[in-house]
């Protein structure tokens, strides 16, 4: 069984490891120093930018891709706006969605609602040449065309993007590029530890329902699951409240609900899976601190694991 247990934690920890790298190494198919092409994107007012006229007017160009459900993205936003705000005689700036779902309706109600200042739209085609698959991304256009910098994922901080924008507008600039910064993409690894780690706890229930004379395959079956287990030690009723929690917060969120909802059901979830963990340890004859443990992400999946497939024997009754 411990051998079981070490190759289970290896697929884990592999399959997070090539997933945060898969995130790091993503490129978008062009590099610092090399020429813009040129390129149309339509604009919420019903105009157009055209980086060739842009670049007539301008000494810099800030292409940014963004998507209207990106929090990130959300995040950036005001220091993009502040910095504009002191630089928009030299400097323009281009927020244009690349997700497929936003409208130009949804681009110019987030425009408003964010106040922002700089032209914001839609990619369309036009930047299909680029092959992005992060949000957001943002290349530095310098005065003479060329990609100056390559930014995937979110500036931290008004300084972090005030500074680089100053490298492109000093006097002193001499078309000097920047390397390409390349944020990881934890979401990625998120959907990877969702599927493991939801694999892993299906067999770990499967191991602990047979321990406690019920039918493994129980594990199989969504709320069921969960009846199942607390029943267990508990009333398997809140079991099931616990597991609609998460759910349903998600789609609070998607309905674009106040997120109070959503951080309410996480936190009533969480206060059921606290003694309920604490039971089931007992139950297999574990300990306290054990059944704490089973409360964090990560080793809750583990921990069923090791109740339902180690040493430990279903004592509760």
């Amino acid at each position: 069984m411990k051998k079981l247990i070490s190759v289970i934690l290896l697929v884990v920890l592999l399959a997070a490891a090539m997933s945060s790298a898969a995130c790091a190494d993503a490129g978008i198919g062009i590099e610092p120093g090399q020429p813009m092409p040129d390129f149309t994107v339509s604009l919420t007012d019903g105009t157009t930018a055209t980086l060739s006229e842009l670049l007539k007017e301008k000494d810099l160009v800030v292409l940014n891709i963004f998507a209207s459900f990106c929090v990130p993205c959300e995040r950036e936003f005001p220091e993009m706006e502040e910095v504009y705000q002191e630089n928009k005689d030299r400097m323009e700036i281009v927020s244009v969605s690349g997700y497929s779902e936003d409208t130009m309706e949804d681009i110019a109600e987030y425009k408003a609602s964010h106040n922002l200042s700089f032209p914001m739209g839609l990619t369309g085609d036009a930047l299909d040449f680029l092959g992005y698959s992060s949000y957001p991304t943002t290349l530095l256009i310098d005065g003479n065309g060329k990609v100056g910098l390559i930014k995937v994922g979110s500036f931290t901080s008004k300084e972090e993007f005030e500074g680089k924008v100053n490298h492109f507008l000093s006097a002193d600039y001499s078309g000097e590029t920047l390397k390409t910064e390349k944020a990881v993409n934890i979401s990625k690894y998120i959907y990877v530890w969702i599927l493991v780690g939801g694999i892993l706890m299906i067999i770990g229930r499967w191991g602990i329902l047979r321990k406690a004379g019920k039918k493994g395959w129980h594990s199989l079956v969504p709320l069921l699951n969960v009846y199942k287990e607390y029943s267990t030690v508990w009333n398997g009723w809140l079991g099931v409240l616990a597991g609609l929690c998460f759910p349903v917060g998600v789609i609070c969120n998607i309905a674009k609900l106040p997120a109070a909802i959503y951080y309410v059901l996480l936190a009533v979830g969480f206060l059921i899976s606290v003694p309920e963990s604490i039971k089931l340890a007992k139950a297999f004859g574990k300990g306290t601190v054990f059944g704490l443990l089973m409360t964090i992400p990560g080793f809750k999946e583990i921990g069923r694991l090791i109740l339902g497939f180690g040493k430990a024997k279903y004592i509760s009754q």
